[in-house]
C-alpha cells in the first residue's frame, strides 16, 4: 500500500511544481484541440477524484460522481496548489485506513451501481486516472510554451521500462 500511496504523492508534487511555474492566465485559458476545456479544469478534475477517495475514506464508500467541481480551483493556480497541500495530508494517512470499500462511478451505461473494491485498488486508480490528464496536461502546456519536467504525463511503468531499456 505504501508503494501506491507514493505514487499518487510523486504525480501531486509533480502537479504541485507545474502550478508553482504557471501563471494564471494560462492556466485557465481554453485549449481548442482539449474540447476546449483547460489545465485548470483538468487539474481540478483531478483534485476532486482524489477530494472524494480521501472523503469516502472513512465510511467505506467512495462516489466518484458527487465531486464538488469548485471553480476557483479551475483558474487560482494558488487556490489550486492549497487544495493539492491539504489532499496529499490527508492521502498520508491512509495507510491506517483498511478493508474492502464500496465504489460508484458513472461510466456512461444504466448500472450505476456500487462495486466492491479495496483501497489499493483505488490507489491504483487514481494513478492512471492522474496520468491519464497529465498526459492531456502536458500536450496543452507545450502548445502554450510551458516547460515541464522530464516524465511529465507518463505512466510509471514506462517510466520504469524507458530506464531499464536506456531509453532517453
Amino acid at each position: 500500500m505504501e508503494d501506491l500511496i507514493e505514487a499518487n504523492l510523486f504525480l501531486m508534487n509533480q502537479a504541485g511544481r507545474l502550478l508553482e511555474r504557471m501563471e494564471d492566465g494560462v492556466y485557465g485559458e481554453p485549449i481548442e484541440h482539449l474540447f476546449e476545456a483547460t489545465v485548470g479544469q483538468h487539474v481540478r478534475h483531478c483534485l476532486d477524484h482524489y477530494a472524494s477517495f480521501v472523503r469516502g475514506l472513512l465510511g467505506g464508500v467512495i462516489d466518484y460522481d458527487q465531486r464538488e467541481r469548485v471553480a476557483s480551483l479551475e483558474c487560482s493556480t494558488d487556490c489550486a496548489l492549497e487544495e493539492l497541500e491539504r489532499l496529499k495530508q490527508e492521502l498520508k494517512g491512509v495507510g491506517d485506513v483498511g478493508g474492502v470499500v464500496r465504489v460508484k462511478m458513472d461510466c456512461g451505461g444504466a448500472d450505476q451501481s456500487w462495486q466492491e473494491s479495496s483501497l489499493g485498488r483505488e490507489l491504483q486508480f487514481l494513478v492512471s486516472h492522474t496520468v491519464h490528464h497529465f498526459a492531456m496536461i502536458g500536450g496543452a502546456c507545450r502548445e502554450k510554451g510551458v516547460e515541464l519536467e522530464k516524465g511529465f504525463g507518463l505512466a510509471p511503468s514506462t517510466i520504469r521500462h524507458r530506464k531499464l531499456a536506456n531509453i532517453d
